[in-house]
């Protein structure tokens, strides 16, 4: 059925469909004015200007039902005298209808929808003129009912667009935690070809790559969808705890940030990073790590402190040969932060990575809601 596609039945009153309704009564002086959806079994009003507290009617017999039959308006000067339309109750009972004007709504492809249609309880006259307005107005209302449809399905042409991009974000992500485990065990496997300094490298980055693996999965599975905003507070207490098996016996991953929106990819990034300073600590000795995060200024700061022994004297990430260093450095670098390094209130290392805000997703978001 062809009203189906327009999704309008039973929705909401509507300011553009009643100042239409209100607009036609006025200007056609007459007292009612309605603009009706006919269903399979009810004509419904979707606005009605000079009737109160009525929402629908039945079908059959309806004037509205007969008035999308027709090829050019339908006009009743004095129904009562009408053979079509004595029988109808609007006619023959109390309400008394005398006048019915409707212009039949119809889509592009020939299908009718409903009336625009006038309505007195008096008879009248009602001149080439007035059907001209009549039908006027009933185009407008077609021309917001096929906008509105257009909107509905642009909407869902979107929403299954980024269902879409989910699936193969997933996909992909699926991949990449498949592809990290898998050189993992290659490296394990070449470590045990090797003895002395060569293999304890190997061990170090199996072990690596096989946590930023694990992370990684824990980190997809706590984020919200491509569209949507996460919570890097929440965020973080997740990763935290997903990171704390990899903190010697009786360590401690502290974190300290309030809610802050960040859209789905930077918390992604977040992630391996923070993931990637976590295990530096961890492997120089820290027990203890705090970690906060705050907005200053139009900037996202993270600081990272552990108790561990701290950092050499001239420490430069970005020059040491440490495949840790490497990985945080190309990590810093793909999310455009800002590191700085220097000693931990509490003895050990310190990390400060600073980034902008995505400013611009966020006001979209709040224009959103």
């Amino acid at each position: 059925m062809a009203v189906r596609r327009y999704s309008v039945l039973d929705t909401p009153p509507d300011g553009a469909f009643d100042r239409i309704a209100r607009l036609a009564s006025r200007l056609l002086e007459t007292p009612i004015a309605i603009i009706s959806i006919v269903d399979e079994d009810r004509i419904w009003f979707k606005s009605r200007a000079g009737l109160e507290g009525v929402d629908e009617i039945p079908r059959e017999p309806g004037l509205c039902a007969s008035a999308i039959l027709q090829e050019d308006p339908w006009i009743l000067h004095d129904a009562s005298v009408e053979p079509v339309a004595l029988a109808n109750p609007l006619v023959a009972g109390e309400f008394g209808l005398r006048f019915y004007a409707g212009i039949p709504l119809r889509t592009h492809d020939g299908h009718g929808l409903g009336t625009l249609c006038v309505i007195d309880k008096e008879p009248r006259s009602f001149t080439a003129n007035h059907t001209a307005i009549l039908e006027d107005l009933a185009a407008v209302v077609m021309d917001e009912l096929e906008l509105r449809r257009d909107a509905i399905e642009t909407h869902e042409a979107l929403r299954r667009e980024m269902r879409e991009k989910e699936l193969l974000a997933e996909e992909i992500e699926h991949r990449v935690m498949n592809s990290l485990q898998l050189v993992s065990s290659i490296a394990r496997r070449k470590a045990k070809l090797h003895d002395g300094q060569t293999a304890a490298e190997l061990r170090d980055i199996a072990a690596r790559i096989g946590a930023i693996a694990q992370a990684n999965r824990h980190i997809q599975q706590s984020l919200p969808g491509l569209s949507e905003d996460g919570d890097l507070g929440l965020f973080l207490e997740v990763l935290s705890r997903e990171l704390l098996p990899l903190c010697p016996q009786g360590g401690l991953i502290d974190v300290e940030c309030p809610p802050i929106p960040l859209a789905r990819e930077r918390l992604v990034s977040i992630g391996h990073l923070i993931t990637e300073l976590v295990l530096n600590a961890v492997k120089s000795g820290a027990a203890r790590i705090d970690l906060r995060g705050e907005m200053v200024g139009e900037k996202l700061r993270l600081c990272l402190d552990d108790d561990g022994p701290g950092l050499p004297e001239g420490f430069d990430p970005r020059e040491s040969k440490g495949l840790g260093m490497a990985i945080l450095h190309a990590m810093a670098e793909k999310v455009d932060a800002e590191v700085t390094w220097d000693r931990s209130p509490q003895g050990g290392a310190r990390f400060i990575a600073e980034f902008p805000r995505d400013l611009k997703r966020e006001q979209r978001q709040a224009t959103r809601s």
